[in-house]
């Protein structure tokens, strides 16, 4: 399983035991009638999925893959990702109205002192330590692939009338695990992980992504922050964030009174 998990470059290996996650998300519908975002936040598991497919069943999509993943549990992603499949499949073939329904999803496991992401779409994994924000997933998405092929800059990325057409996401068909990217980092206490929907990505920039991760000494806080600036900056999507800290296990109640060090 090593081989499966590339290291994310530039982050020393620290094992730390018995760590576990204080999270919390904060989820709106935003302009749009009716929000087809689904979060969880726990204190192993961390994920965001963005339903696909509109009035065919974006909301469903979103709302059964999480459930499956969650059952499956943070200890095998790939097969939490399987099983999410699977239940798209078996809900398509029940109600055939629902064909065509997807979701793209990405998610963060706390396991044995490691952060372990997986990824198939648009929504994103940041992680906060000293200071620094790095983002810990790439985009499958058109625009994406253009600007890695340098036909955009990423300023020119942030308002094409592409950006929202993604390459990957979770159908309940077979190739669906193809488009899983899968990493692992291990994690040190006062981390802060953020993974969020492109409706919070795509109009609010790193910046202040960085700022307010930094300041706010709670993860709720920070969650409900971060969505009220994507409605300020002018967000025309569902808006979901899910803000954790990594913490020791120790006397870990489901609280902290007091914020990661950012610096």
């Amino acid at each position: 399983m090593e081989s499966e998990f590339p290291a994310v470059r530039g982050w020393g290996a620290v094992l730390e035991p018995a760590l576990v996650l204080d999270a919390a998300d904060v989820s709106i519908a935003g302009p749009r009638p009716d929000n087809q975002d689904a979060a969880l936040a726990s204190p192993r598991l961390l994920a965001v999925a963005d339903g696909v497919g509109g009035n065919v069943g974006g909301a469903v999509a979103a709302t059964l893959v999480l459930e499956a993943l969650e059952q499956v549990g943070p200890t095998d992603l790939v097969a939490g990702v399987a099983a999410a499949s699977t239940r798209l499949g078996a809900a398509v073939a029940g109600a055939p109205e629902l064909k065509g329904m997807a979701t793209t999803l990405t998610a963060v496991a706390l396991v044995d002192a490691h952060l372990v992401l997986g990824h198939v779409g648009d929504c994103r994994a940041y992680l906060l330590r000293d200071g620094d924000l790095r983002q810990l997933t790439h985009d499958q998405t058109v625009v994406q692939s253009l600007v890695d092929a340098g036909v955009l800059s990423e300023e020119q990325a942030r308002t094409h009338p592409l950006r929202s057409v993604v390459l990957g996401a979770l159908h309940g068909v077979d190739d669906d695990l193809s488009h899983l990217d899968l990493a692992r980092i291990p994690a040190r206490p006062g981390d802060r992980v953020l993974v969020c929907s492109d409706g919070l990505s795509g109009v609010v920039r790193r910046d202040l992504l960085a700022r307010v991760l930094g300041e706010e000494t709670q993860p709720e806080s920070a969650a409900r922050r971060l969505v009220r600036d994507a409605l300020v900056a002018g967000t025309q999507d569902n808006v979901t964030a899910v803000v954790a800290d990594v913490r020791p296990a120790q006397g870990y109640s489901g609280s902290f009174p007091a914020g990661p060090p950012t610096s």
